[in-house]
């Protein structure tokens, strides 16, 4: 999949399954889609098309046998490269409809189905946008013993949790039906051609939310040249974490936790942040210590300090 936004080079991306795939998302995905029931959050910003993205999940799921039939909303699934008949979607479930349907009753509107009423003979729900209206069946279909995966509109994994608490306005709801979030976001790349060695101090504030002990930080950065327009970057990465909403982690949404002792908490419990992966980039030269400075201001969920690295 590669974003053209506004055919602007330094803004292209690719879903690469081979980068998302790794450990320890493979294990996570493993046990989320092995829970058989509950909801899963797929949390992205508005720049990234998710659409492969449940493409890629509903053929993991497929692959890993863990279910024999799925429900969909319209075009979620164009690109499936698993065997079909193993697919349900909502344009089946509208055509079969359709066929016991009088033409009278057509008419007069007397029967509707929409993307709201999903199939309730699927093992398995895809949503590609929650939204106010199809979110009380998509907590319905989690509740009622199937899995239901939902995109929502954040920059990461607690900005969506923030998100879906105020959607559906019950801290208690949240915790019973929530099984796990999968966040994504993108970072830019350093241009090969222009890259440089920096080294800065950041404050006291700035290692905190940065994640890192105090030290002097050296990374790389892209100075600006001919072959980048003189924006320092080249293309995106994206970069992924998995949130699994365990027993101390669904207590703390049930008390209502703030937000960040919730991430403090789950950090606490392994679970690698979106920070960790603009890190790791930031280790390999591809991104620079700008790029990790916005996704920690992006994805802290109740920050309103933005981080100052210059």
């Amino acid at each position: 999949m590669v974003y053209h936004p506004d055919e602007n080079e330094s803004d292209l991306y690719c879903f690469e399954p081979e980068r998302f795939l790794v450990p320890p998302m493979e294990g996570i995905l493993r046990r989320l889609f092995g829970v058989r029931w509950g909801l899963i959050l797929v949390s992205t910003p508005e720049h990234v098309d998710r659409h492969e993205i449940l493409d890629f999940l509903a053929n993991f799921a497929l692959q890993q046998n863990y279910y024999s039939e799925f429900s969909a909303e319209l075009g979620v699934f164009e690109d499936l490269e698993v065997e079909q008949r193993r697919l349900r979607t909502l344009d089946d479930v509208l055509e079969e409809a359709s066929e016991v349907i009088s033409e009278a009753e057509k008419k007069a509107n007397e029967f509707d189905i929409s993307p709201v009423n999903f199939s309730r003979n699927s093992d398995l729900v895809f949503i590609e946008n929650l939204t106010s209206e199809n979110m009380p069946d998509a907590v319905g279909q989690a509740m009622g013993g199937r899995l239901a995966v939902a995109g929502i509109t954040a920059d990461g994994s607690f900005p969506a949790l923030g998100s879906f608490l105020k959607l559906l306005g019950s801290p208690h709801l949240v915790a019973a039906s929530l099984m796990g979030i999968i966040g994504l976001n993108s970072v830019a790349k350093n241009c090969p051609h222009c890259i440089v060695r920096i080294e800065i101090q950041p404050t006291e504030m700035e290692y905190l939310l940065l994640g890192q002990e105090p030290d002097v930080l050296v990374a790389y950065e892209g100075k600006g040249c001919e072959k980048c327009s003189h924006t320092g970057t080249h293309g995106r990465i994206l970069i992924h974490e998995g949130l699994e909403v365990g027993e101390r982690v669904r207590s703390g949404i049930r008390d209502g936790m703030p937000l960040r002792q919730l991430r403090i908490l789950a950090k606490n419990e392994g679970m690698r942040t979106l920070l960790d992966a603009a890190w790791d980039l930031v280790d390999a030269g591809q991104a620079s210590l700008e790029e990790v400075s916005r996704i920690a201001d992006m994805t802290d969920p109740e920050s309103d300090i933005p981080l100052d690295l210059e």
